[in-house]
């Protein structure tokens, strides 16, 4: 069940939780164009290893409140106050695709509160990559679009995501994602169950979407050096949407950085397939 917080500012954070209540607790945060329903896949092997998931919304995404001129650095006060509001003192993260940056964020800035942090297919600073080369397609083309011709950016969304059918937005993901993928979201059952995570993302429009692949494009305005607690690097050797040698470097820059590449698994299929040895590493 969605609940909301509200924020200092004003504003309501919605968030979900998933497996276990009173279990150990992880902070899910979403991949650009999602929300806090892609946490759900992994409930019940949290729930098996005694893990309390707390997946919220980013701003202006799902059904917490649009913040405007917002930066990537304005995520960790919110996670303290969502943490502060469900009296966890402290907690390990982790972010799947864009939502990779909001974990390393925050472990950057909160290291008396976050103990690991796990980056799933994660992205990188372009800043130090050089190159968006190696991205998807459609990541590009939003990447140009948001800077150049927002309006444009935000047709783009509403065709193929907003206004789209369920059927219709499948259909798209199976032309552009690897089979294990497009199997991963046909075992979650009915295609409204399947692509819901997405769908829920532009409840409010394309304007928290269009803010989020603003910042994914931006400098992230710190240094991976401060990320000084432990940080699990996890791939599908599937996985294809990241540019050339991310990985490498991820690991060259993060202080205390490992990495799993995982065979047969996608970018969609990843935490759905190993929430289990995912959520066990990020709590031992």
């Amino acid at each position: 069940m969605t609940r909301t917080i509200t924020l200092g500012d004003g504003r309501e954070l919605a968030f979900e939780e998933y497996g276990d209540p009173e279990g150990n607790p992880v902070l899910s945060f979403h991949g650009g164009l999602s929300s806090r329903l892609d946490a759900a896949p992994a409930h019940a092997a949290a729930r098996a290893l005694g893990v309390r998931i707390v997946s919220p919304d980013r701003p202006g995404m799902g059904r917490s409140t649009f913040q405007p001129g917002r930066r990537l650095l304005d995520w960790p006060p919110d996670v303290a106050a969502l943490a502060d509001a469900l009296d966890i003192d402290r907690f390990a993260v982790m972010g799947w695709s864009c939502g990779g940056p909001y974990a390393a964020v925050c472990a950057a800035k909160m290291p008396d509160r976050v103990t690991a942090v796990g980056l799933l297919s994660s992205a990188v600073p372009f800043e130090l990559v050089g190159t968006t080369k190696g991205l998807s397609r459609d990541d590009r083309v939003l990447l140009l679009l948001v800077k150049w011709a927002p309006w444009l950016a935000s047709a783009l969304l509403r065709i193929s995501i907003a206004n789209a059918s369920e059927t219709r937005l499948f259909r798209e993901i199976r032309r552009s994602f690897p089979a294990i993928d497009v199997a991963a979201l046909e075992e979650r059952g009915p295609v409204v169950d399947a692509v819901a995570f997405i769908k829920e993302s532009m409840r409010q429009g394309t304007a928290g979407c269009l803010q989020d692949y603003r910042i994914f494009g931006a400098p992230w305005g710190f240094d991976l050096g401060e990320v000084t607690v432990p940080a699990h690097l996890w791939e599908g050797a599937e996985d294809h949407t990241g540019p050339p040698a991310y990985r490498e470097l991820l690991l060259r820059y993060l202080p205390d950085a490992r990495l799993s590449v995982v065979p047969g698994e996608g970018h969609l299929s990843l935490l759905q397939h190993q929430a289990g040895a995912i959520l066990a590493d990020l709590t031992r």
